[in-house]
């Protein structure tokens, strides 16, 4: 047949090309030579907004839990004070505040608790970040002078993620100056408070409630500090993936 058919003209650019485009889409997929393949560094970017909103999630809940805490104690001390006022401080001011106290106490506790766990895992969501900042690198390796974040998931790549110097604390010390330990101070003055109330309640002399009171502070102040200072064990058993090589600074 005449390659000009019944028109007699010779076919168009769009009629050459309908044989290409009925190959299907894998004519039009594009081909990557990367190892991750073509799609990596979208679904890496899925991932990571995901493990953001994550990380978002549960510092609003850390933040409700403190405001709770905070907000029964301040109610819980302005009780105490209108009582004190109209009846004078006395055994039944005393008897109330050892009911009211315990109750904020365990508020208290319940709080350190929640709070130390997000704070494991946002280590370890920041530690899922690292990695997948170590795959963008490897997509990209020219993008690595631009990012101020680290791509090792070792404890120098963490104090690296959190942009703290290199030479400050190390992450246990610096729980000396975070939230959860702001809370286990509130909480270790609450129970020392219980526990002069009661000791003094029994009619014993006042050095004797000041001594219990202070063993009282050291013994839940230490013992919350420690389980807080546990929350790290994860990043010491965790074996890193892409450690931060020993010439990097």
């Amino acid at each position: 047949m005449d390659a000009t058919g019944n028109t007699g003209k010779a076919p168009g650019p769009e009629l050459a090309a309908a044989p290409a485009a009925e190959t299907g889409p894998a004519a039009s997929t594009p081909v990557s030579g990367h190892p991750l393949g073509p799609d990596a560094a979208a679904i890496l970017a899925t991932e990571h907004w995901s493990l953001i909103g994550s990380r978002s999630l549960l510092w609003n809940e850390a933040y409700s839990r403190t405001t709770i805490f905070l907000g029964a104690l301040s109610a819980a001390i302005v009780a105490l004070a209108l009582v004190a006022n109209a009846t004078g401080f006395g055994p039944r001011t005393a008897t109330l505040a050892l009911v009211l106290l315990p109750v904020v106490l365990f508020l208290g506790i319940a709080t350190h608790i929640r709070v130390v766990e997000i704070n494991q895992v946002e280590t370890e969501l920041m530690l899922a970040m690292n990695r997948l900042r170590n795959a963008y690198l490897r997509i990209a390796p020219a993008l690595e002078p631009y990012f101020s974040t680290s791509p090792h998931d070792d404890e120098r790549g963490l104090t690296a993620s959190y942009l703290l110097p290199a030479r400050g604390l190390r992450p246990w010390a610096r729980f000396l100056v975070n939230t959860p330990t702001v809370i286990a101070t509130v909480d270790a003055a609450l129970a020392s408070a219980i526990a002069v109330l009661a000791v003094w309640k029994t009619g014993a002399a006042t050095t004797l409630a000041v001594a219990v009171g202070a063993a009282a502070f050291l013994v839940v102040w230490t013992a919350l500090f420690f389980l807080q200072r546990h929350s790290l064990s994860p990043l010491r058993r965790s074996k890193p993936r892409f450690p931060t090589p020993p010439d990097e600074s």
